[in-house]
């Protein structure tokens, strides 16, 4: 053993890392399963993998400058720090600018990549407007900001920014202008796009990593938006909460003590490199790709539980006492479908004075039902549904009759494959019809089957969450 008081420490002692070695402890620990199991997707289609190298930032000018320096990937300023944004206080930029809005392009739903292409097509618009007048290239961009929205995945909106400088960087030096003139003015507020009604207080969280974020990515000026701003005229709680919030960030923090914290990373700078890669062939487009498609893509993610929002398709809270809508934002928002699934629950609850119940058939011991009746409670209850889940019983009998007693609207299954062909008949004979009976899992062999015999649909971990939770609403008439 190494002495480790002794005045030089030789790093040598320690065995060299190697990617061979990585990998074979990867493959070890996925058991089998292959490596791509590892890497992911972000709403633009680039790739994440679990592992990067230096070499992955070799292509990316500026990644090894100082903050201040063109192109300007690690900060337009040398200096950190960034200045605080309220609504009821002084604007991000001053009347006389020219603003480039390219945060409507998230909160339209577009992703990063549209975001920046659009940020520089219209900046470019306002240059070659400037030159128009006869005003030189860095005097079209002497007085010009931009606003980009906080929100999405965190090291996405982190890197997005930083790939904003370098994009625009490259687009005002080949229109002509000095490279002092090509810093950008970025200024950042919290998404709307990614906050709901459900479970508002999660709105706190989401708006807080996202300034984190546009503060990490090296924006000048900051908006933090209150967490009840889209359904409600913010109170002095609110805005109270959504000003400290800036305050912890930069006080507590320290968030403004280091420029460019980030910088460095072998991550966020492959990220910066290839979102500026893929915004710089959208911004070549003639024409620019649909918001409202990328917005799509992202609900139906949100749908099939590909992506996660707290409180609304997943871990919603059945208990919670919905909130009295004021105000409108204008414009579809991400949880938009699930939050509709929930009002039609509260007007069913309305109607009938209690909300619509699933019973589940919970058979045998624990061991035996715990996990899938888990996941089907946690699967239907961002639909406003209540679930009784009771403890296991010893036969189909007493397990139909305790839904038939319930109340319930429909009943599902929860059992494993191995029970599922002797429990499957016993319990849907017993039903009798008298309630639908849905089966938890997937068990692929004997889907037909199952579907002959009477079993009415399948909660599992492939099913599209949004999907299944209208259909069923409709067909349980809670719909109205």
């Amino acid at each position: 053993m190494s002495d480790l008081f002794r005045d030089r420490l030789e790093l040598t002692e320690f065995p060299s890392a190697t990617l061979d070695a990585w990998r074979g402890a990867a493959e070890a620990a996925l058991k089998g399963r292959p490596l791509d199991k590892l890497t992911s997707k972000t709403p633009d289609g680039l790739s994440i993998g679990p592992i990067y190298q230096e070499d992955h930032t070799a292509a990316l000018p500026g990644a090894s400058h100082d903050p201040g320096v063109f192109p300007y990937v690690r900060g337009a300023r040398p200096v950190a720090g960034w200045r605080t944004v309220t609504e009821d206080g002084e604007p991000a930029f001053p009347a006389d600018w020219s603003v480039v809005e390219a945060a409507t392009i998230h909160e339209r739903g577009g992703t990063a990549v549209q975001e920046l292409a659009y940020a520089w097509t219209a900046g470019l618009k306002i240059i070659r407007a400037g030159l128009a007048r006869g005003e030189t290239v860095d005097q079209a961009v002497q007085h010009l900001g931009f606003t980009f929205a906080a929100g999405g995945e965190f090291f996405v909106m982190l890197a997005k920014l930083r790939a904003a400088r370098f994009g625009w960087a490259r687009v005002v030096t080949a229109c002509g202008g000095s490279e002092e003139a090509a810093g950008m003015v970025i200024h950042a507020r919290t998404s709307r796009w990614q906050q709901s009604v459900l479970d508002p207080h999660t709105n706190i969280l989401r708006s807080t990593v996202s300034a984190y974020a546009a503060v990490l990515g090296g924006c000048d000026s900051l908006a933090v938006g209150a967490f009840d701003e889209v359904f409600a005229s913010p109170d002095d709680l609110s805005r109270r909460l959504a000003a400290n919030t800036q305050r912890i960030l930069r006080e507590e923090c320290h968030a403004a003590a280091v420029a460019d914290a980030a910088g460095g990373s072998w991550f966020v700078e492959s990220l910066t490199k290839e979102l500026a890669e893929a915004a710089w062939a959208e911004f070549q487009k003639d024409e620019a790709s649909d918001p409202s498609e990328a917005a799509q893509a992202q609900r139906q993610a949100l749908s099939r539980r590909r992506r996660v929002m707290v409180g609304v398709n997943q871990y919603a809270n059945a208990e919670e006492r919905p909130v009295t809508v004021t105000r409108q934002t204008g414009g579809e928002r991400l949880a938009g479908e699930f939050e509709a699934r929930r009002t039609q629950a509260r007007a069913y609850a309305e109607r009938h004075g209690a909300p619509p119940k699933i019973f589940l058939l919970t058979m045998g011991p624990l061991r035996q039902h715990k996990a899938r009746a888990d996941f089907v409670r946690g699967f239907l209850e961002p639909g406003g549904f209540t679930v009784d889940y009771p403890a296991g019983f010893e036969s189909a009998a007493a397990a139909v009759e305790a839904a038939r007693q319930s109340g319930a609207l429909a009943a599902v299954l929860c059992s494993t494959d191995a029970t599922y062909p002797e429990l499957v008949p016993a319990v849907l004979e017993a039903m009798g019809g008298a309630l639908p009976v849905i089966l938890a899992g997937h068990p692929t062999e004997q889907l037909d089957a199952y579907r002959d015999a009477g079993i009415a649909d399948f909660i599992h971990l492939q099913a599209d969450c949004g999907a299944f939770l209208a259909t069923w609403q409709d067909k349980l008439g809670v719909h109205g």
